[in-house]
């Protein structure tokens, strides 16, 4: 059970918002604002874990690339965005 305090213009600003949005109490609205705040922060997490893992994934790219053709300099190219053709 979490509890906090309101004034009376804050309870009453919820209640109203509750009417308009249809929320069945001030509790729902409080429970669903919270869990959405957790899975928002969930989500930016997977996604900075994912934008971290393509970059190893792009790296990864260019060192098989230099490793094929013998370590070659030339502009690098990224074959995992075309399915691996070139």
């Amino acid at each position: 059970m979490i509890s906090f305090r309101l004034s009376e213009d804050e309870y009453a600003s919820l209640r109203s918002f509750c009417e308009i949005h249809g929320a069945r109490s001030v509790s729902d609205l409080a429970r669903d604002a919270v869990h959405r705040l957790v899975r928002k922060d969930a989500d930016t997490q997977v996604a900075a874990t994912l934008e971290e893992l393509k970059g190893r994934l792009d790296s990864l790219d260019l060192q098989m690339q230099r490793l094929s053709t013998g370590g070659e300099a030339g502009p690098p190219q990224i074959m995992r965005h075309n399915n691996g053709k070139t």
